[in-house]
C-alpha cells in the first residue's frame, strides 16, 4: 500500500505542477512583491508606534496562530472508485493512511513558517522575546498541526464523529495553553506541551471501530481537492470545476439596458455570462470585496493607491479570458458578426466593472484616509489606472492571446 500511495502521489503532484505554472506566473510574482512589500512596510511602521511591552499583542498573535492551524486537510488522495476496488484491501489501509499523514504534515509547513515568521516582530514587542525563539514557536505550531491531522485520520473510521468532537476540544485547549505559555512564560514550555499533545493524539487516542467510513473519506478528499481547484481557477480554467447558470432575476435590468441591435451581440452574451455564470461574476465580487476589506485597514495614501491598483489589475486580468467563452459554440461562428466586435464588447464590460470597483475603492479611501482630499486623489488614481489598463494593456494582451 505504501507503493500504491506513492504512485498516486506522483500523479497528483504532476497534475498540481502543471496547474501551478499558471498560478505562479510573472504577474503573480510582481503583484506579490508589491503587495508583500507594501504591507511589510506598513506593518513595520505600525510596530514602531506600539509600547514595549505590549501585552495585548500576545492575544493577537495567538488568535492568528489558531486561525492558521486548521488550514491544511489530511490528503488521502482517495477516489470515488476506491469504495469498490479498495474495499478488499481495507485491512492494509493503515499503512496507506500513515503515508497520507506524513505527506499532509509537510503541506502546511510553509504556511506555518511564514505565519510564525510574520508574527515574530509582534512577539518580540509583546514579550520582550528574541528572534532566537523562532525555532521553538515553529516546532510548537508544527506539532500542534500533527495533532490536528491525527484527529482527522481517526475521523476516517466509522462511529468516531462524537469521539473526535470530544478530542477536538482537548486539542483546542492544549493549543491555547501551549501558545500562551510560549509567549507569556518561556518559549520552550509551549514546545513541551505541544510534544505531549502530539504523543497523546498519535498513540493515546484510538478509534473504537477499525472499519473505515469510505463515504466520508472520499467526500472529504473531494472537498479538499475542490478547494484547491477553486483557488487555481482564479488563474486558469480547471476542467474539474463545473459551473451552473443561475437566473439572478434581480440583475435582469442590466441586460435590459443593452439595445437588441446587431452591434451589441457579444456585449449581450458577455454580460449575460458574467451575471448568470458563477465563474466570472463570483470572481469579480470576491476580488472587489477583498480589495475593499484590505483598503479599510489602510490609512496611508500611497499604500491605498498601490493596493487599489493591484486589485483593479487582478480583476481586469482575470476577466480577460471572458473573450474566449463562446469560441466553441457553433452558433457564434454562424452569426454574421465581425470578429473585432469581441474586443469592443470585452472593453466595455471591463470598463464598466472596473469603474464600479474604482468607485467602491474611492469611497472607502475617503472614509479611511486622514483627509477627504486624499480619498479624492486615490479615486482619481484608480480611474487613471483603469484607463491605462483598458487603453494600453488590454489591446496588447488581446493581440498576444490571438497571435
Amino acid at each position: 500500500m505504501k507503493q500504491f500511495f506513492s504512485q498516486r502521489l506522483q500523479r497528483h503532484q504532476k497534475q498540481m505542477t502543471r496547474y501551478l505554472r499558471y498560478v505562479f506566473n510573472d504577474h503573480f510574482a510582481l503583484i506579490s512583491t508589491f503587495l508583500v512589500g507594501g504591507l511589510g512596510l506598513y506593518y513595520s511602521e505600525l510596530l514602531k508606534t506600539l509600547p514595549r511591552p505590549f501585552p495585548l499583542g500576545g492575544v493577537i498573535v495567538v488568535a492568528v496562530w489558531l486561525f492558521v492551524l486548521p488550514l491544511g486537510r489530511l490528503a488521502t488522495l482517495t477516489k470515488p472508485a476506491d469504495l469498490i476496488f479498495l474495499l478488499a484491501k481495507e485491512g492494509h489501509m493503515t499503512s496507506y493512511l500513515s503515508q497520507a499523514l506524513r505527506y499532509s504534515l509537510w503541506l502546511p509547513f510553509g504556511v506555518l513558517f511564514l505565519t510564525v515568521g510574520a508574527t515574530m516582530p509582534l512577539v518580540v514587542v509583546t514579550a520582550n522575546s528574541t528572534f532566537a525563539s523562532f525555532p521553538y514557536f515553529l516546532g510548537m505550531m508544527w506539532l500542534l498541526k500533527l495533532g490536528d491531522l491525527s484527529l482527522q485520520r481517526i475521523r476516517l473510521y466509522q462511529e468516531t464523529k462524537q469521539q473526535v468532537k470530544q478530542q477536538r476540544g482537548i486539542w483546542l485547549v492544549s493549543a491555547l495553553v501551549a501558545a500562551f505559555a510560549s509567549i507569556y512564560v518561556v518559549p520552550w514550555l509551549g514546545l513541551v506541551i505541544s510534544i505531549l499533545q502530539a504523543i497523546w493524539f498519535l498513540f493515546g487516542v484510538k478509534s473504537n471501530r477499525q472499519l473505515l467510513d469510505w463515504d466520508y473519506m472520499i467526500q472529504a478528499e473531494q472537498s479538499r481537492l475542490m478547494r484547491i481547484y477553486r483557488f487555481i481557477n482564479l488563474f486558469t480554467d480547471v476542467p474539474q470545476i463545473t459551473t451552473e447558470a443561475k437566473r439572478r432575476k434581480y440583475l435582469d435590468w442590466l441586460l435590459a439596458k443593452i439595445k437588441p441591435v446587431h452591434s451589441n451581440t457579444y456585449l449581450y452574451l458577455y454580460l449575460r455570462r458574467v451575471i448568470r455564470g458563477g465563474q466570472y461574476g463570483g470572481l469579480y465580487v470576491r476580488l472587489s470585496l477583498i480589495g475593499g476589506f484590505v483598503l479599510f485597514f489602510v490609512d496611508e495614501l500611497w499604500i491605498s493607491l498601490l493596493i487599489g491598483c493591484l486589485f483593479l489589475y487582478l480583476i481586469g486580468f482575470q476577466l480577460i479570458p471572458l473573450i474566449n467563452e463562446f469560441q466553441y459554440m457553433v452558433l457564434t461562428h454562424l452569426y454574421p458578426v465581425p470578429e473585432k466586435q469581441k474586443a469592443a464588447a470585452i472593453k466595455k464590460i471591463l470598463g464598466a466593472l472596473l469603474l464600479v470597483t474604482a468607485v467602491l475603492f474611492g469611497v472607502i479611501c475617503c472614509l479611511r484616509l486622514p483627509f477627504v482630499w486624499q480619498g479624492g486623489i486615490a479615486f482619481l488614481g484608480f480611474l487613471g489606472f483603469a484607463g491605462l489598463f483598458l487603453g494600453i494593456y488590454l489591446p496588447g494582451r488581446l493581440k498576444k492571446m490571438h497571435a
